[in-house]
């Protein structure tokens, strides 16, 4: 996946393949960072490049170590002068264009799918929270479900004008505010 930063070209993909030091890497990412807990076995792994004229000028690779995920359009997102993206179950954020990691924080215990940009905060759409984060990568709050956050059927995660709405794996269903706090009238 791509996205234009200013006068660069930002691209995501998965490098489920790569591992460090390997001659057979098709390309030798400039830095590696790893989540929050690297005794475990990698799962994820999501390389970024920056091009400028067609040229790869910065790259860097995560990598997470529980949860798998993959790179989607809402995987990531670029604001201002950031990178801030899902891997495993850390949230990375990357300074642009140089990609130096400026902080990351384990959002979910297993994976964080999805982040979105809630005014001048995250919401990381978490298999078992839903957590809002700080632009430093803080916690502000966490919810949690009585299952994971995870539906064969319907949407698990929404967001609305007012309001986050969620289902969990035994279709529950979960209406909570921008402070993490359940809304009457939820199920």
């Amino acid at each position: 996946m791509t996205k234009v930063y200013k006068q660069f070209i930002i691209e995501v993909i998965n490098e489920s393949d790569y591992e460090d030091d390997s001659s057979d890497n098709i390309f030798r990412y400039c830095k590696i960072y790893s989540g929050n807990d690297s005794t475990y076995h990698i799962t994820s792994r999501h390389g970024i490049k920056v091009y400028h004229e067609d040229q790869a000028i910065y790259s860097c690779i995560i990598k997470g170590s529980q949860g798998a995920t993959g790179v989607n359009e809402n995987s990531y997102i670029i604001d201002e002068d950031q990178l801030v993206i899902c891997c495993s179950d850390t949230i990375f954020c990357l300074s642009l264009p140089n990609l130096d990691l400026m902080w990351k924080m384990q959002a979910d215990p297993i994976t964080c799918f999805q982040i979105f940009k809630q005014n001048d905060f995250y919401l990381v759409d978490g298999e078992t929270q839903v957590t809002k984060l700080n632009k430093n990568g803080k916690i502000i709050w966490q919810f949690e479900g009585a299952d994971i956050f995870v539906s064969l059927d319907d949407e698990s995660f929404r967001i609305e004008n007012d309001s986050i709405l969620l289902m969990d794996f035994s279709n529950r269903k979960y209406k909570i505010d921008f402070d993490g706090k359940i809304i009457e009238g939820t199920k």
